[in-house]
């Protein structure tokens, strides 16, 4: 792979999960220095050994993203050891407490909101102030499908991922002037470990294959978005939101 974020130090929050370990690992062979956050440091040691011993950079830091003074002690962790911090991928998040909302707690309420938009806002202000002062930045959210259209089985899940969406226009619209773009990914059902009992057949009942838009994403093909975002091709693209989810979720 072509090494177009060489010198670029890139932050991955939820960076052990399916989807940040991916796309951490794509950055880091793209040459960027990663650094990958959750509260699991274990997870965390895994990951970047992975992509250590393909001969890359990954720093693991354990944060709870959804503690304003925890993100603060990372964005300046970042920059103290690694002199910067270029991109952002605000990927913490997931769809806690499946239940129709008149069963959710207003605790559980209160934890999918931090969990889902809280983290976005402290990560976006605390390292938006350390861009403002370098000149520039890409922010990039991940928000969901389920931001855009219904969500009966977790709407509070919806209700903050349509809120990321909401935030990533306007930080876009704030901070454009300091040269810092903020976009948002919105996958829909993606092809993890995690998701299992909810992905469809790969075949067909006559054992054809499902043509591969109708099946969901793997993890890989949102990480493909993530790096195109924070490439120079999209360096006049801010406060926009691209979905990336099977054919078949479009009703």
């Amino acid at each position: 792979m072509t090494k177009i974020f060489s010198g670029k130090v890139v932050l991955i929050t939820g960076g052990a999960g399916a989807i940040g370990s991916k796309m951490a690992q794509a950055f880091a062979q793209a040459g960027a220095k990663v650094v990958i956050a959750s509260r699991s440091m274990a997870k965390l040691e895994q990951v970047a050994k992975e992509i250590e011993a393909e001969g890359n950079f990954c720093l693991p830091i354990s944060c709870d993203a959804t503690d304003p003074e925890q993100v603060d002690r990372l964005i300046d962790k970042t920059v103290t050891e690694l002199g910067q911090l270029d991109i952002l991928v605000n990927n913490a998040g997931g769809a806690r407490f499946v239940k129709p909302p008149q069963e959710l707690s207003p605790d559980e309420w209160r934890e999918g909101m931090a969990l889902n938009l809280d983290s976005v806002f402290f990560c976006s202000v605390a390292a938006g102030k350390h861009m403002i002062e370098r000149g520039g930045g890409r922010i990039i959210n991940m928000a969901s499908v389920a931001g855009i259209k219904y969500a009966p089985a977790f709407a509070h899940y919806g209700a903050a991922k349509a809120g990321v969406i909401n935030l990533t226009k306007s930080l876009a619209l704030s901070w454009g002037s300091h040269n810092i773009n903020v976009n948002c990914i919105a996958p829909g059902l993606t092809a993890t470990e995690g998701t299992a009992k909810w992905l469809p057949e790969k075949n067909r009942a006559d054992g054809t294959p499902v043509p591969p838009l109708k099946y969901p994403p793997d993890p890989d093909n949102v990480a493909d978005i993530a790096l195109f975002l924070a490439s120079d091709a999209a360096a006049r693209i801010s406060g926009e939101m691209f979905t990336i989810r099977a054919l078949t979720e479009l009703s």
